[in-house]
């Protein structure tokens, strides 16, 4: 679910970006100039918690699930900016290598959490393996988003658990990793400005924000348009602009003085508008997917600027504790609901017991 927030150069398996520019000499840079982006990880953090939060007991942070969009827009981010610094640095982008380092990144974990979580499934006396044999071919094939959509699943009220429910957002943006830089390659190419990217992947990022307002019927429930790619990329989308933005001249606006006067107010008002989307934008509600996913995509982009040149905030999110969750976020979030539902089966088979969720 997520890729470190470093940046290395071309063949490793992080994502990878150069130091910011520096900023005037008036105003020193705080951001580390290690290579590394700052806040990254930290935000990351907040997304597993809050996803883990929602899970554990939905009544506790009822938008908990937004998490996942802060993911994406992360991922975007940092996705974008790897393929354009590459072109930059070597005037080309590898696309076998970019492929081969997701997949020895992602693949080694997901093959060991697949069979695994199957076996403790095998081993509690709840229906936790019904359907698991579609689950696992959706979560092999990073298509397990509309191999659900296809049986009718229902992610917020489902009947019956399912073993591998959260997989549906690692095959978004798997389908993104896999599109995406032959996209950006092809932008790269044909578009000489920076902006203009940035324009035509927020234009992107517009039109299935709309698909997902058009296509939510609250009748039919949410699962269509909250687990499709293409009424669910906006964040990923958000991201990419955002990245297009920062390499074309936007790590020196963030390093510039009116910026820097502004970083605190900014993040502040972002991290608000993004907290209190997790506690008010729940699945009942038609403006959680009528325009509140994408705006608290928006906030998360918005931190990702502030966070990225430096200050405060970034030293905040780049605790050590924030930075070690979020360098396993992935690995976290790849256990985390399977883990949940074989202990709550064998937490509830006790006599006597409540259970916890």
């Amino acid at each position: 679910m997520a890729m470190t927030a470093t940046v290395s150069p071309p063949g490793s398996a992080t994502a990878s970006s150069r130091p910011a520019p520096r900023a005037p000499s008036r105003v020193r840079s705080s951001a580390p100039s290690t290579g590394r982006l700052p806040g990254l990880d930290g935000l990351r953090t907040v997304a597993i918690v809050a996803v883990l939060i929602f899970h554990l007991n939905a009544a506790w942070l009822p938008g908990g699930f937004i998490g996942v969009d802060i993911f994406f827009v992360v991922s975007g981010f940092l996705i974008t900016t790897l393929l354009v610094r590459e072109r930059a640095s070597t005037g080309r982008v590898d696309l076998a290598g970019f492929w081969g380092r997701r997949a020895r990144r992602l693949l080694p974990a997901l093959l060991l959490a697949i069979p695994v979580s199957v076996l403790l499934a095998r081993l509690t006396e709840a229906d936790l393996l019904v359907g698991v044999g579609s689950q696992v071919l959706g979560a092999l094939t990073f298509a397990f988003n509309w191999v659900q959509i296809a049986a009718g699943a229902d992610y917020f009220h489902a009947t019956t658990p399912q073993l591998f429910m959260n997989y549906w957002s690692l095959a978004v943006e798997e389908q993104f990793y896999l599109i995406w830089p032959l996209a950006t390659l092809v932008l790269l190419r044909l578009v000489r400005s920076g902006r203009a990217r940035a324009g035509i992947a927020g234009g992107l990022a517009v039109l299935s924000a709309v698909l997902m307002a058009l296509r939510f019927d609250p009748d039919a429930g949410a699962t269509r348009v909250y687990y499709g790619t293409d009424t669910h990329v906006f964040g990923l989308m958000i991201g990419a602009a955002l990245a297009f933005w920062y390499a074309d001249g936007g790590a020196a606006r963030l390093a510039a003085p009116a910026w820097v006067a502004r970083r605190r107010p900014v993040a502040g008002i972002a991290g608000a508008v993004l907290l209190g989307s997790m506690w008010w934008l729940e699945e009942s509600r038609a403006l959680t997917f009528r325009g509140g996913l994408a705006i608290a995509s928006l906030a998360t982009a918005a931190l990702i600027a502030v966070a990225v040149g430096g200050g405060t905030v970034a030293r905040l999110l780049d605790l050590p504790p924030m930075r070690w969750i979020g360098e396993r976020s992935y690995g976290i979030y790849l256990w985390h609901w399977p883990v949940i539902l074989v202990v709550n089966a064998d937490i509830t088979s006790v006599p006597g017991s409540a259970g916890f969720l």
